[in-house]
């Protein structure tokens, strides 16, 4: 099963959810909207691994924010079996989130 690494903890990501789901699954305080990659709230940076949106278009970022690494975790499936993602872009004001 592919594994999550954000900040100091590690998920685990299986490959028929959502990072997102994943994220929450785990525990992890995560901001959403629309859960379709168009407002882009959930946005956060992929360091190392890839991800597979399915045929869905990550809509809310643009092609320099792609070859930069910008990923929509509410599309993206896990499509290697380590995946190291940055805190969101835009956090919840939980305490939980400084300590990751």
């Amino acid at each position: 099963m592919p594994r999550l690494l954000l900040g100091d903890r590690e998920l685990e990501a299986p490959s028929s959810q959502t990072l997102l789901d994943s994220f929450q699954a785990g525990g992890v305080p995560w901001r959403e909207s629309c859960r379709n990659g168009v407002c882009g709230v959930c946005a956060c940076q992929l360091f190392q691994g890839k991800v597979d949106y399915l045929g869905r278009q990550p809509h809310a970022l643009d092609n320099k924010d792609r070859r930069a690494g910008r990923i929509l975790p509410c599309i993206a499936y896990p499509a290697s079996e380590l995946l190291e993602i940055s805190l969101p872009a835009y956090p919840l004001d939980y305490p939980q989130l400084t300590n990751l």
